[in-house]
């Protein structure tokens, strides 16, 4: 599905992959570097006509402290890892905040990341989320680019972790998302709606590397993916990156044609969360998100596990089908300072229709991790946490904001 969320962007730190029978030796610098606002000008006050001759003569000669501007303005994160997959990583993210155009209003922002690996891998994007119209209109755009190597498993909800097919991946994409409440504001004030669009070009080559085993070579691979949607959203949090009260349900349906680009299919996904206040001033997040994807679609559009935010700690699609399903449970807890921790579990299973997907076996991840606030007013979060994949393999997912 597209990984779009409103409002979500990310560091693609994911899609780490641990073997529990070899030793891993992990070497994780995680440094967030917090720019000071820029201080407010001073402002001069001099005593009222109506003062005294006395108190005149103090106040002239007296200035009022300057106002502090608490509002920040930027925060980088600077990253430095080591996992077998990738060798090591080396990246950095800037995110700007854009003060609002009113009293209470959201604070805009833009995303700037860039990473690469030992191994020749890199990632870049831009994502700028901007509120106009005192608020009644958003959008939300992703810009991105990778050169990646990864890891094809086969199809279907029973990958062997051992037996896999390396590809070099080239990606471009663009996808947008506009929400507004125009029209409906007064009779339903937490609902929005608006257009979807993502420009995608991808491709994919599994020449360059030898394999003995038995996965065929998907047939689907290389080609654009254009495509044009919509959303409709119910969202009640007290807050997008970190919420400890209400709800959000969110239907998205997208349709890509060959008019657009070179395959056509469509894509459908419903998320519903939940949060509320737990014992001990902890925060817990419930989840459920459905997938579904029907027609002649690349083999990496499938419904199935991003391995960053649902599902942590695997690799992307590592398993999937033309429908998929995930559950997600997640306790979080701010303790001192700028740190934070959270522990989770997740469930997945994908299938080919909604009766197999409902048969199918579930695969279960437990984990923990810590947290490091990039902007405290804000409440957002920078993580790094590990899973414990179906009680067999070890993953490791490095993040901004949550995963739902």
């Amino acid at each position: 599905m597209p990984p779009l969320e409103a409002p979500t962007n990310y560091l693609n730190l994911g899609e780490m992959r641990f073997s529990s029978k070899k030793l891993l030796v992990l070497a994780t610098l995680f440094t967030p570097v917090l720019f000071m606002p820029v201080k407010a000008g001073a402002e001069t006050t001099t005593a009222s006509a109506s003062a005294s001759p006395a108190q005149s003569e103090v106040s002239s000669d007296s200035t009022i402290p300057p106002a502090k501007d608490d509002f920040q303005h930027i925060s980088v994160v600077p990253i430095v890892g080591y996992t077998e997959e990738t060798q090591y990583q080396f990246g950095a993210m800037a995110i700007l905040f854009f003060k609002p155009s009113f009293e209470g209003g959201t604070i805009s922002e833009l995303d700037l990341s860039c990473y690469g690996t030992s191994r020749k891998q890199l990632t870049a994007s831009i994502s700028p989320k901007f509120y106009f119209l005192r608020d009644q209109i958003s959008t939300d755009i992703d810009l991105h680019y990778e050169n990646w190597v990864g890891n094809y498993f086969g199809a279907g909800n029973n990958p062997n972790y051992d037996d896999f097919r390396k590809f070099d991946r080239q990606t471009f994409y663009l996808q947008s998302l506009v929400e507004t409440n125009f029209g409906t504001k007064q009779w339903l004030p937490d609902f929005k709606y608006g257009p979807y669009v993502e420009i995608n070009y991808t491709s994919i080559d599994f020449n360059p590397y030898t394999y003995h085993g038995k996965i065929e070579k998907p047939e689907n691979t290389d080609g654009w993916r254009n495509g044009i949607g919509y959303h409709l959203t119910l969202d009640t949090r007290d807050n997008t990156n970190w919420a400890r009260h209400g709800y959000l349900v969110q239907w998205g349906h997208y349709f890509y044609n060959k008019v657009l680009g070179d395959y056509s299919y469509t894509q459908q996904e419903l998320d519903i969360r939940g949060y509320s206040e737990f014992i001990w001033n902890t925060s817990m997040a419930v989840g459920l998100l459905w997938q579904r994807t029907n027609g002649h679609l690349p083999f990496d559009k499938l419904a199935g596990s991003d391995g960053l935010k649902r599902f942590r700690g695997v690799e992307k699609n590592y398993f999937y089908g033309n429908q998929a399903l995930f559950l997600q449970t997640e306790f979080r807890k701010k303790l001192f300072w700028r740190i934070a921790g959270d522990i989770f579990f997740e469930g997945g299973k994908a299938g080919d229709d909604f009766g197999k997907l409902m048969k199918n076996k579930w695969h279960r991840s437990l984990g923990f991790g810590g947290r490091f606030a990039l902007n405290k007013k804000e409440n957002l979060y920078a993580r790094c946490e590990f899973s414990w994949v179906d009680f067999k393999n070890f993953g490791m997912t490095m993040y901004v904001r949550d995963a739902f």
